[in-house]
C-alpha cells in the first residue's frame, strides 16, 4: 500500500494501516477512504469522495432531512425536551406536542462531522446538536444519497 495518495480536490490522504483506510483531516469534516478488501481501488474511492465533496451542499441537505425523518419519533418519544419530574410541567402542553422537536429544527441542529467513503456506500457521523445528550448520529447512504440506516 502507498503511504499517501493525492486528490486534486482534497490534497493528500495518509494511509492508516490499523484501520486499513486513507485519512484526510485538513478540513472541518474528516474524510476517510475505507478499503474493505485489499483489492479495493483507492482511486475509485477518491473519485467518489470528490463527487460527494462537489455535491456536499446537496448531499448534506438530503442527508439531514433523511436522518431527521428517520429519528424524529425516537427523539420526541424517548429524549423529551422537558423534565418529567418538574412539578410545574404543563402535561396538557406535553400531550398536544408543544415540546416536540420539529423535523426542521432537528435538521438545523445536527452537523456533519465525518464521512467515510466505501466501495458500496457512504458512512457518516453527525453531531447531534444536543438532541440526544451529545451522542453522535451514525448514518449510511447509497451513492444516490438515499438513506440506508440512521441510529445513535
Amino acid at each position: 500500500m502507498d503511504k499517501i495518495v493525492k486528490s486534486d480536490v482534497f490534497g493528500v490522504f495518509k494511509f492508516n494501516s490499523d484501520y486499513m483506510a486513507y485519512e484526510h483531516n485538513g478540513r472541518k469534516i474528516k474524510w476517510i477512504l475505507k478499503l474493505e478488501k485489499e483489492r479495493d481501488d483507492v482511486n475509485k474511492l477518491i473519485r467518489k469522495a470528490e463527487k460527494i465533496f462537489k455535491d456536499l451542499g446537496k448531499f448534506d441537505k438530503i442527508a439531514k432531512r433523511s436522518i431527521a425523518v428517520k429519528l424524529i419519533d425516537f427523539k420526541n418519544d424517548f429524549w423529551p425536551e422537558y423534565d418529567e419530574n418538574d412539578e410545574e410541567l404543563d402535561w396538557d402542553a406535553v400531550d398536544t406536542g408543544e415540546y416536540e422537536v420539529t423535523i426542521e429544527k432537528f435538521e438545523g441542529l445536527i452537523s456533519l462531522y465525518f464521512i467515510e467513503v466505501r466501495s458500496n456506500f457512504i458512512y457518516c457521523e453527525y453531531y447531534d446538536g444536543d438532541l440526544f445528550g451529545g451522542h453522535r448520529i451514525h448514518a449510511s447512504f447509497d451513492y444516490s444519497y438515499n438513506l440506508i440506516n440512521a441510529e445513535l
